[in-house]
């Protein structure tokens, strides 16, 4: 962390008993009072970060020679499956920054990835942030492909994978800094299996680094 950008300042949120009885109710594989407490203050958290300028996406995002790549996918799709081919193939040159649910943010037109604690079911995150380089929906597929898409035209999809609430004015801010995203990163659709092939097609496209090579 760059010393003189630290800041003294001290962010508090606050969950209320029927916040916690509310997630008690749903239909959760844990139920411990510790993950309730976990999630109660995500849900605070992630309502909150649009009045700042930031946004809690669904996604697993690595970071490789500098870069952030964020792969999204509905749950059980294969993402966290994806990001272990990388890691698998590339070794020590990928980073998970986030597993399941990073941060992100802007700053003079570009954007960042940040790690957070909710991460899923595998643990995978750190402490720190990269600029982001590319966003990637990942589909099962027999035969491997990308394709760069228009997030414009998948505007349902991409929502799908941000967190939301029913207010009006929070939807508002949360669409406002997607379109940045979208204006400020390219953003593609992988149909693959779980081969090397599949992370070699990924890995050039994002990257534009040959596979070989890396």
């Amino acid at each position: 962390i760059d010393e003189d950008k630290k800041s003294d300042n001290v962010y508090q949120v606050s969950y209320t008993d029927e916040d916690f009885n509310k997630w008690m109710e749903e239909d959760l594989p844990n139920k411990n009072p510790g993950y309730i407490e976990f999630c109660c203050v995500m849900q605070k958290i992630a309502t909150d970060l649009p009045n700042h300028g930031m946004l809690l996406m669904h996604g697993a995002t690595i970071e490789y020679d500098g870069k952030a790549y964020i792969f999204t996918a509905p749950s059980g799709t294969g993402k966290s499956t994806h990001i272990a081919l990388w890691k698998k193939f590339l070794g020590d040159k990928v980073s998970v920054i986030n597993g399941d649910k990073p941060e992100v943010s802007f700053d003079e037109g570009k954007v960042y990835v940040h790690g957070a604690p909710w991460c899923g079911k595998e643990g995978w995150q750190i402490n720190t942030s990269a600029p982001l380089a590319g966003v990637c929906v990942i589909e099962r597929g027999e035969k491997t492909s990308i394709e760069s898409i228009h997030p414009g035209e998948n505007i349902e999809l991409f929502m799908s994978h941000l967190y939301l609430t029913d207010e009006p004015d929070y939807l508002i801010k949360v669409v406002d800094l997607f379109k940045k995203m979208a204006e400020a990163v390219p953003f593609y659709k992988l149909k693959c299996d779980i081969s090397e092939e599949a992370a070699k097609c990924s890995f050039e496209k994002l990257t534009e680094n040959e596979w070989k090579s890396s």
